[in-house]
């Protein structure tokens, strides 16, 4: 079913014998149909169970359902009925016609290490794992080895509606893996003299027109001598122990001579205890399809389209190999993997720890520089720039951006700063002086882009502060400090007398050496 959509499966469900109709096959006695009610059907959605209490399906019959069916999971519309109590189906219409039953599903395990399994849509079938395969699925056994192992039973299965056409076929060892054995299949090996061959998908031997070959039987020669049989009527074929000393007492011989499409059959070795072993012949000019060269950044050599002929691909500078560096005509006609393709090499993607880099360019391929910068309060830390290398990785590490800070300003002696209590750049800091001493320099710093402040720190240098001025007076010279040991007069205007001393000298203390005089009137006598 559907993904996300409910779909309801009984919890008994009971295969018809002909239709939902009731309909008897001949001979199968009449039963009563009653119509008693069925309980909840069980409903999955996504694989899980849902279970239904609250629904009553005491008066429900049927329940039409949607199903992906067959195996292109095509949508049917399906349904169960409700049959003598018990849930019956599912059935679905297909290909417009009236509602019938699913067939069922073939369940395969390859036990057999030696047995390969392909399907008709060339799916390869996993050892030693079960699977599930749809109605009509079509299978086609043959052992790993040809010769090397017996193949035993029908080479082809069908699913016919849950169950397969025939037994699982089997793989027996021959006499190379059993000690030459006399209960053993004799083990049959070929070996071309000149020429090609090669092994075809089906276990066939696929043989080039014109090669010689030599087809072995592997036998002890003192227990006697094995015959060679074949399905070819066109010409006889000599057979004899072979000739070197390393070979005549074991290898029974039949050579092909300039094999021609005649020859193609099965040729099957039997020993003298009446136990035979076989392998099928194809002679065939196996060419594949010309290797289309429609990528203008891909160089291949091609040794020839001929059986076992290879073909060599790479790429041009800045381009990457996607897919396989050599494949190979098989005996099947077709090369063993697709053309690969170039694509134009990629460094992996720029990662920065930093929120605050700033990247010329996103582009990351072959021959890419990609310079970095910061905004202003931020340095760069790390490569100002880097190139995407025809490794496909970049020349250095990404960069990060840091805030721009000043070391802590220094605290003149006799005063001190004002700040934040941070030091990045565009802050500043103000610098005061302790009472009886005023400051020398920039009393305001800034920390610049450059991670310096603008203004060395100042000094607080020792003075009296301006004296202040009597009412009526005046006091000279007139200045907002003083250094130490300077001299001010105070004088009063006309009219007025100084009371007190008129020269104040700036002490080593930072006060003044008198306090400040006051100007009075004078008095005039009637």
């Amino acid at each position: 079913p559907p993904k996300k959509r409910p779909t309801t499966r009984p919890k008994s469900v009971t295969s018809p014998t002909d239709d939902i109709h009731g309909n008897l096959p001949p001979g199968t006695p009449e039963q009563t149909v009653s119509r008693e009610g069925c309980s909840a059907p069980e409903v999955i959605v996504n694989g899980s169970l849902i279970p239904d209490s609250t629904t009553d399906f005491s008066t429900v019959q049927e329940i039409h359902f949607v199903g992906l069916i067959g195996r292109r999971g095509q949508k049917r519309e399906c349904k169960i009925q409700c049959l003598n109590g018990v849930w019956v189906g599912p059935m679905c219409t297909e290909g417009g016609n009236p509602i019938k039953r699913i067939m069922r599903r073939c369940m395969l395990r390859l036990t057999d290490a030696e047995l390969n399994g392909v399907t008709d849509e060339n799916r390869l079938i996993p050892p030693d794992v079960e699977v599930s395969l749809p109605h009509d699925t079509e299978v086609r056994f043959r052992c790993v080895e040809p010769g090397l192992y017996k193949f035993v039973g029908n080479d082809t299965l069908l699913c016919d509606d849950g169950s397969w056409t025939s037994d699982l076929p089997y793989c027996v060892a021959t006499t190379m893996h059993r000690n030459f054995s006399l209960e053993a299949p004799p083990t049959i090996l070929y070996h071309v003299v000149s020429g090609d061959a090669g092994l075809a998908e089906n276990g066939s031997i696929v043989v080039f027109p014109g090669t010689i070959i030599n087809v072995d039987c592997l036998f002890q020669r003192h227990f006697g001598n094995p015959q060679w049989m074949w399905t070819s009527t066109q010409r006889q074929y000599p057979s004899a122990w072979a000739i070197p000393a390393e070979e005549k007492n074991w290898k029974f011989r039949l050579s092909i001579y300039y094999a021609k499409d005649s020859d193609s059959g099965t040729f099957t070795c039997v020993t003298p205890h009446d136990i035979s072993n076989e392998i099928n012949i194809v002679v065939k000019d196996v060419h594949c399809p010309a290797i289309k060269s429609v990528d203008h950044n891909r160089v291949m050599a091609v040794e020839g389209n001929k059986m076992h002929s290879k073909a060599r691909f790479a790429c041009i500078e800045g381009f990457e190999l996607v897919g396989p560096e050599e494949i190979t005509c098989q005996a099947s006609g077709q090369w063993s993997d697709d053309a690969p393709r170039c694509e134009v090499l990629k460094c992996p993607p720029l990662v920065s720890e930093s929120k605050h880099l700033i990247v010329s360019t996103r582009n990351r391929t072959y021959g890419t520089r990609v310079v970095f910068s910061c905004p202003t309060g931020f340095k760069l830390s790390g490569a100002p720039f880097l190139n995407c290398l025809k490794t496909a990785n970049w020349s250095d590490a990404t960069p990060t951006c840091n805030p721009i800070s000043c070391r802590p300003p220094v605290v003149p002696v006799n005063g001190r700063v004002l700040d934040t209590g941070r030091f990045l750049a565009g802050d500043f800091v103000q610098y005061t002086c302790n009472a009886g001493h005023v400051i020398v320099g920039e009393s305001v710093a800034i920390c610049t882009d450059h991670g310096v402040w603008s203004q060395p720190p100042p000094k607080c240098k020792a003075a009296c502060e301006f004296p202040g001025e009597p009412s009526n007076g005046k006091v000279i010279p007139t200045k907002f400090h003083y250094d130490i040991g300077e001299v001010v007069m105070v004088g009063c205007h006309t009219g007025y007398r100084i009371l007190g001393f008129q020269r104040l000298q700036c002490t080593s203390s930072s006060h003044w050496s008198s306090p400040l005089p006051h100007c009075r009137p004078y008095l005039i006598q009637s």
